[in-house]
């Protein structure tokens, strides 16, 4: 049996501080929170130590005694609420561990120019994922991959998709061995049309959309033409059409 542990004061403060990217990238640490993340990160051996709810401690206690080798809190509601990002907890939460996956070997790889919205980083994550794309790149002004938002919004697939930053991602782009393509909103061809491997799909921010700089780049531009009234897709949306057809 694994006892149920009382946090210090100064680790309340720190997971309280996990909302921070500079406390982040300084402890190397990161927020969790919900059933399904927890379980991926558990299973991903990406967890620090796991936060329970009073009130829902028995309801996951369970996963204390499941890995006996992982220290497990309990924490009072109010204290809970301190740390936790969320307004509808499910009592369960887990400090993780930053770390790094190697980029699979194939798939189209994604790059993301000041997509800044972290539950669309964390959705397109999921996209990625999906699809097996080789990396997300996530350029500078995107939403930072630790976010508690971006977390949550990948529903897990932070843990199996490979993503890193890049600073300078218009050298990216033009050093890219095979065909770059920009997802453009009215100009481009069809996304039918035969494309050189290694592929890389280059995405831009949700209103502005890509640079003029990053689109004059890529050596290909490519859109959806609509059939019915509406003018566009969002941009998750439309990444995962992309990443479909380019799959």
């Amino acid at each position: 049996m694994t006892d149920l542990l009382s946090p210090t004061r100064k680790q309340v403060a720190d997971w309280a501080r996990l909302s921070q990217k500079k406390f982040r990238r300084e402890s190397g640490l990161f927020l969790i929170e919900g059933e399904v993340c927890v379980r991926e990160a558990l299973a991903a051996e990406a967890v620090d130590c796991l936060l329970l709810q009073s009130t829902e401690a028995s309801r996951w206690e369970f996963l204390a005694y499941e890995f006996p080798k992982i220290l497990s809190y309990q924490l009072n509601t109010d204290v809970f609420r301190r740390v936790s990002q969320v307004e509808a907890t499910q009592g369960i939460a887990a400090v993780g561990k930053q770390f790094k996956l190697p980029a699979r070997k194939s798939g189209v790889t994604l790059l993301c120019e000041q997509v800044s919205d972290p539950g669309n980083c964390g959705a397109l994550l999921r996209v990625a994922d999906f699809f097996g794309a080789s990396e997300l790149i996530l350029g500078p002004g995107s939403a930072d991959v630790w976010n508690e938002k971006v977390v949550r919004g990948s529903m897990g697939s932070i843990f199996h998709q490979p993503v890193r930053e890049v600073g300078d991602i218009h050298r990216f782009v033009l050093d890219w061995k095979g065909d770059s393509i920009a997802l453009a909103a009215h100009e481009g061809v069809s996304v039918s049309e035969s494309f050189a491997s290694p592929k890389l799909l280059v995405l831009g921010n949700e209103s502005r959309g890509i640079s003029a700089e990053l689109e004059s780049a890529c050596k290909h531009k490519v859109t959806l033409k609509p059939k019915g009234n509406a003018e566009s897709l969002n941009l998750v949306t439309a990444a995962a059409v992309f990443c479909y057809a380019l799959s």
